[in-house]
């Protein structure tokens, strides 16, 4: 899909609360424990605790039912922020990676890796030190397989609780805290917000490390890049179902195309932010 002058936001999802469509008598295009799809493409998602959710074929309009849900704001939490954006992306023709964009020096940076890695906190660094948020937690992208954009996403940068207070004084005041799956963080909405598409300059993949090396920076290409890229796709086996396996694998190979794919092996302390940003701002 070309990029277009059209593409503005992260596709926005107009949800209501109340009870569910009934089932239709046909048979689903496929069925999970989370994730049913219907003959008419529209979308009943089951949260994992409590709550469930029926997104329509064009991902314009949701219903939300919390009933019988024992955490009904942790579970509306989960099914409007976690699960239906990913779904939104693949039936509107974008790539929904699990990341953060940041923006830096007029172009994208986009961060990947598994819950914990320290994404998050390294976007805090970042804003810390004048740059933009872009998305976080999703980073739906547009244009593939030409060069991508990253579409700016709602909301703000997600901490723990902990972080959060590391880095409120640096960024913006803490929010009201919010909690997700039992979990306590905050929502910071910071006023250095990139709100535009912005071409991705590089991706960096972050796992962390207990002792080693402060900091590992290894090139990823062919196999091992598409691989790792791969398993960054938000809800693939569904977006397989949806849009077709071959343009997301398409898609994500035009991706490492484009952007250079580093991963980035770092040592879990609290100083892993400041070295990272430093390695990300030394970019050419």
């Amino acid at each position: 899909m070309p990029a277009s002058p059209a593409w503005g936001v992260m596709p926005a999802v107009a949800i209501t609360e109340g009870p569910l469509p009934p089932l239709p008598d046909a048979p689903p295009l496929d069925a999970g424990p989370l994730i049913r799809i219907e003959a008419d493409r529209s979308i009943r998602l089951t949260g994992p605790i409590g709550g469930a959710c029926h997104l329509d074929a064009a991902a314009t309009r949701a219903v939300l039912d919390t009933t019988g849900a024992a955490d009904p704001a942790a579970a509306r939490l989960l099914l409007a922020e976690d699960m239906l954006p990913g779904l939104a992306c693949h039936i509107r023709g974008l790539l929904p990676v699990s990341g953060t964009a940041m923006a830096i020096g007029g172009r994208a940076v986009l961060l990947t890796g598994i819950s914990g890695s320290g994404k998050s906190l390294l976007a805090a660094e970042l804003l810390a030190r004048g740059h933009h948020l872009l998305a976080d937690g999703i980073a739906a992208l547009a244009g593939l397989p030409g060069p991508a954009l990253i579409l700016p996403g709602p909301g703000g940068l997600i901490l723990h609780a902990d972080a959060g207070a590391r880095y409120a004084g640096r960024i913006d005041a803490p929010p009201p805290q919010l909690r997700r799956a039992g979990v306590p963080r905050l929502r910071h909405l910071p006023a250095a917000r990139h709100t535009t598409p912005l071409p991705i300059l590089a991706i960096f993949h972050l796992w962390q490390t207990i002792g080693g090396s402060d900091l590992e920076v290894l090139p990823a290409r062919g196999l091992k890049g598409f691989q790792t890229m791969e398993g960054n796709v938000r809800q693939l086996h569904e977006g397989r179902i949806l849009r077709g396996a071959r343009p997301i694998f398409a898609e994500v190979a035009a991706l490492l195309g484009h952007a250079p794919l580093t991963l980035l092996r770092h040592r879990r302390d609290w100083q892993a932010p400041a070295r990272l940003a430093d390695h990300i701002e030394a970019m050419p």
